[in-house]
């Protein structure tokens, strides 16, 4: 059994993904973080199997990234099947916008041992498997939490903040009386994970059929998962018969009983939290929301979660900030975790015709498609995923830019980038993990220099140069010159400003020589 430290700044209950996530960057944070697990040990069945580029980016943070993705399979994007069985359309792989593919294909219990090792690092992260929380409460000041340890007896701890990351059905939820509202698919689904799989496309294929729709989609070391709508007459026990399971995939591989890893069965939600935050008490991941799997956001809604409320409690932890900050999570966090859900349905409704009359709209759509080039594009290069923006929260004038191009509210392109000599260096290990001011001239960081000692001192900004005619100076700025990329264009719109990153990689002010007084005003306001 653990040492389980009785005072610490956060609990985290839950070691999936996300929870395991949240103790990673808290923990880069330097708070005193206690992980717990009802399981005695991590999960080791695959369940979600795609992490998108912002949540390998989150994983860049923690410093993992280059640990796990190089035994992670890049997707090359999806394909769309029609009643007749052949393709209708095709999602390409899309531009690479964040540093890392749009989808990239994992295996779960792979992805959260590194995870798992990572806390390994931190003398101020502890974890323990086997523990079960029963019941907390909450003061002005902490939250006393009852858990059950493995010898079955309870205990006390105390947290300055309680995190929710412990699933759908989640207990902190449950005791904080939150409900859930949205709807549920009527139809269960059989989900098998397969081994030796002799299709190595790395492509999701979605057969829309509306007798017998099911998803095909790629997974590493030469596996890949098979969703099957159930039919009506099925019963669990008739969905879970090996048997029967090898007569479904029959049609499209054999399968031996060894090649088969799991077999589950699902009824996919579209649901959302009432409230993510109660006083001190936070929900992160499926706690707070689940959605369909057909545009494969349900863990990586959660990793967002996590990369979004972990600075925001070092800065109240630390002092740094008001915890007033802490109500931005929901503000920024519920909308776009929403669209992600409602885009999820759409494509669900695609993947499963009910009748001739969705069959027919979708075969006219796809020739409307035909007719207009952009409208494809739309399709092939995948921006119909609602970018990382957000429209409230933690950002200065946010709905008052002075250029249609501002990045404000959204994420920082991860633009490629090289130090002045040449080396190539990845723009998010420049940044770091914490605040960072960035400007692409020298007569801007020249101003920038005069003025920096206002510039929220309680954030340490580290300083960063981006240009093509910058000079090496000692003089603690970071320079480097960006490679020709898309991307930069982005960030040129700021040319003539300085723009202030969060931790969580989004654009959180801009300002020049007119309106930095304004500007380090209405964010202090913000922390305060």
């Amino acid at each position: 059994m653990i040492d389980i430290p009785t005072k610490n700044d956060v609990v985290i209950i839950g070691a999936g993904p996300v929870g395991l996530m949240t103790a990673n960057l808290l923990g880069l944070y330097g708070l005193k973080v206690l992980l717990i697990e009802r399981n005695n040990q991590p999960y080791n069945l695959p369940r979600a199997i795609t992490l998108d580029d912002e949540g390998c980016r989150t994983l860049q943070a923690v410093g993992l990234s280059d640990v796990y993705l190089p035994d992670a399979l890049p997707s090359r994007g999806s394909r769309y099947y029609g009643e007749n069985g052949e393709p209708f359309a095709e999602v390409g792989p899309g531009p690479i916008e964040f540093g890392f593919p749009r989808r990239t294909q994992i295996f779960q219990p792979e992805f959260e041992k590194i995870l798992l090792d990572g806390l390994s690092r931190f003398d101020n992260v502890k974890i323990g498997y086997g523990f079960e929380l029963i019941s907390f409460k909450q003061d002005i000041n902490k939250v006393d939490l009852t858990i059950l340890g493995p010898n079955k007896r309870p205990f006390t701890v105390i947290a300055s903040y309680l995190i929710g990351s412990d699933g759908a059905r989640s207990t902190v939820r449950k005791i904080l009386g939150i409900k859930m509202v949205g709807d549920s698919y009527p139809e269960d689904w059989l989900i098998i994970d397969t081994i030796n799989d002799p299709d190595t496309e790395p492509v999701s294929k979605f057969f829309c059929s509306s007798k017998q729709p099911y998803v095909s989609i790629p997974a590493p070391n030469g596996g890949r998962r098979y969703e099957f709508r159930a039919l009506k007459q099925e019963t669990s026990t008739d969905l879970l018969h090996i048997p029967n399971i090898q007569a479904r995939l029959k049609p499209i591989r054999d399968i031996a009983p060894d090649d088969i890893i799991r077999v589950a069965i699902y009824t996919f939600e579209a649901k959302i939290a009432d409230a993510w935050q109660a006083n001190r008490a936070f929900l992160l991941g499926d706690a707070a929301h689940v959605t369909p799997p057909f545009a494969g956001q349900g863990m990586n809604a959660g990793l967002r979660d996590a990369h979004n409320l972990s600075w925001k409690l070092f800065l109240v932890c630390k002092g740094k900030s008001s915890p007033s900050i802490l109500q931005s999570y929901e503000t920024e966090r519920r909308g776009p975790c929403w669209a992600m859900i409602q885009l999820a349905v759409a494509m669900g409704d695609i993947v499963m015709p009910q009748d001739h009359s969705d069959i027919t709209f979708r075969t006219s759509l796809v020739k409307w498609m035909d007719r207009f080039p952009a409208a494809r594009e739309f399709i092939t290069h995948m921006k119909f995923k609602p970018p990382p923006r957000y429209t409230d929260g933690i950002f200065v004038n946010l709905d008052n830019q002075e250029f249609t191009g501002s990045l404000v509210g959204q994420m920082l392109p991860q633009i490629p980038v090289k130090y002045l000599n040449g080396t190539h260096v990845k723009l998010d290990e420049i940044l770091g993990h914490g605040f960072t001011l960035i400007v692409q001239d020298e007569s801007i960081l020249e101003f920038l220099q005069q003025i920096k000692h206002q510039l929220w001192p309680e954030l340490s900004c580290k300083i960063v140069a981006i240009g093509e005619r910058l000079t090496a100076t000692a003089d603690n700025v970071i320079r480097l010159q960006s490679k020709l990329d898309p991307t930069v264009k982005q960030l040129r719109s700021h040319r003539d400003q300085v723009i202030l990153i969060r931790p969580d990689r989004y654009v959180a002010a801009s300002f020049d020589q007119y309106n930095y007084k304004q500007v380090i005003t209405k964010f202090s306001s913000l922390l305060s």
